[in-house]
């Protein structure tokens, strides 16, 4: 799912919400900071409170020397 349309949707229901929600975005390592930071600034012009942001997939780190012994 585009994780635009999330935030379009999150926007929508927090007009009728009291409190805060708590919206998560689904990102890959393919998305850039600029993309990331274009759906926060989305979220903010769709007045959502809150937003946190999930990698479906965990960065893969090389496994240094000293850690292998």
């Amino acid at each position: 799912i585009d994780q635009s349309w999330i935030i379009k949707a999150a926007g929508i229901r927090q007009r009728h919400i009291d409190q805060a929600q708590s919206v998560n975005l689904y990102i890959t390592n393919e998305f850039t900071m600029r993309q990331v930071l274009n759906l926060y600034l989305s979220a903010y012009h769709e007045k959502v409170k809150t937003l946190y942001y999930v990698r479906s997939r965990s960065l893969e780190v090389e496994e240094c020397e000293s850690c292998a012994s």
